[in-house]
């Protein structure tokens, strides 16, 4: 019996060295890498300046907001309604007149040239129709090749041509009060619906709410897919693999060992990232910071995982760049950022569960702007933690199987 029990120990205060010199070993390789991604400057400063400048420029240029669009106007009626409803456009801050046309050829031509993106044709007779209560028709001209900027000014169109009819029809309701009863204080009653309709969670629209948050990680996956998809290569380029390969280390070991710097670099970034984009952008961030970082630790384990796969596949840095460049394209289009997934066809629909960025994007998103947490958010949580080891898995795996 007292055999057993020194035999028990024995084989506890083994695993519990092999922990610690596996533990030492994989140390030593985290400062070999350190020192390596120091010692080039250069690179070291693209790796801290880079994804500032990327969240300045994709941050203002990823947005939705339709502002001063260049409209032409047709006005062959000339009456005081029809410089009424020209004002209404002037007054709305979306449209700006650029140039007052004789016909409607001239309209076409300038929408073909690009130099306007909107026509409003006015028709000789619509103030007498309008006033003879009949219906005038209005000619509105947009420039479709950019869909979602079409769909957008034709919104603004359709609501401003609204304000206006109502305030129309208010007007000659006015004009007939006591009409039709005789009275002292004549009145007619017309009965009115009004709009009191409210966006949550993003009250004024602002796209910027919604696309900033999704620059920050595509930022992060950019950054944790390029890094660590060169480290396995660059061993293979300057011929130190077969030393890596010949020490007392395991394949597990080696790939924690080259991980683990790349992604405390990104976790530097996401550092420098996030409060630049609250500074310059005021997104606001309604949810529990604790389970953003711990969330954004796991995205960055799985991506960081996918780009360590990519360098053991690969044997040349510029086959990695071409190979991560190759995943990131998809990765962006098949996540949600900026197409809505339940457009796409069924079984490309099938194919974004694959993508871990489509569901940090949605885990995100839900933290900023509606704060809600793991109690809304696990089902996004559960796939990224299994794409992670499956990746890192295949990495150890994959390069086992190249090295023998």
């Amino acid at each position: 019996m007292k055999s057993l029990k020194n035999h028990s120990s024995f084989r506890m205060r083994f695993s519990q060295s092999g922990i610690a010199q596996s533990a030492r070993r994989i140390e030593h390789l985290v400062k070999k890498e350190f020192i390596h991604i120091i010692r080039n400057r250069q690179n070291f400063k693209l790796l801290i300046l880079a994804p500032v400048i990327q969240l300045i420029l994709f941050g203002y240029a990823c947005r939705l907001d339709v502002q001063d669009v260049q409209m032409v106007i047709v006005d062959q009626d000339k009456s005081v309604m029809s410089r009424q409803l020209l004002d209404a456009f002037s007054r709305s801050g979306y449209f700006v007149i650029v140039e007052r046309l004789d016909s409607y050829d001239h309209a076409d031509h300038f929408l073909r040239k690009g130099l306007a993106a909107i026509a409003l044709l006015i028709p000789p007779d619509f103030e007498r129709k309008i006033q003879s209560n009949s219906t005038s028709d209005l000619g509105v001209m947009i420039d479709g090749v950019d869909t979602i900027t079409a769909g957008t000014v034709s919104g603004y169109v359709q609501a401003i041509l609204s304000r206006f009819v109502g305030d129309i029809s208010k007007s000659h309701t006015n004009s007939m009060q006591g009409l039709l009863y005789e009275s002292s204080n004549p009145r007619l009653i017309v009965p009115e619906v009004s709009d009191v309709s409210r966006a949550w969670f993003n009250p004024n629209l602002v796209s910027k709410e919604y696309f900033v948050p999704g620059v920050v990680v595509l930022i992060l996956l950019s950054l944790s897919i390029i890094v660590t998809s060169a480290v396995i290569v660059r061993e293979k380029e300057i011929g130190t693999i077969e030393q890596l390969m010949v020490a007392p280390i395991s394949r597990l070991e080696l790939i924690l060992g080259k991980t683990i710097p790349c992604f405390c670099i990104e976790i530097v970034t996401l550092a420098i990232v996030i409060p630049m984009a609250f500074l310059i952008f005021d997104i606001p961030f309604r949810g529990s910071f604790t389970f953003f970082l711990g969330t954004a630790f796991l995205f960055l384990f799985t991506s960081s995982g996918i780009g360590m796969m990519i360098s053991v596949f690969c044997n040349t840095q510029q086959q990695a760049i071409l190979t991560s460049f190759m995943f990131l394209q998809p990765s962006v289009l098949l996540s949600g950022y900026a197409f809505p997934i339940e457009n796409m066809p069924p079984v490309v629909q099938y194919v974004t569960y694959l993508n871990p960025l489509r569901y940090f994007i949605t885990i995100v998103r839900g933290v900023f702007l509606k704060g809600v947490g793991l109690e809304v958010l696990w089902p996004q949580v559960i796939p990224i933690v299994l794409i992670g080891l499956v990746a890192i898995g295949l990495a150890s795996g994959l390069f086992k199987r190249r090295a023998d």
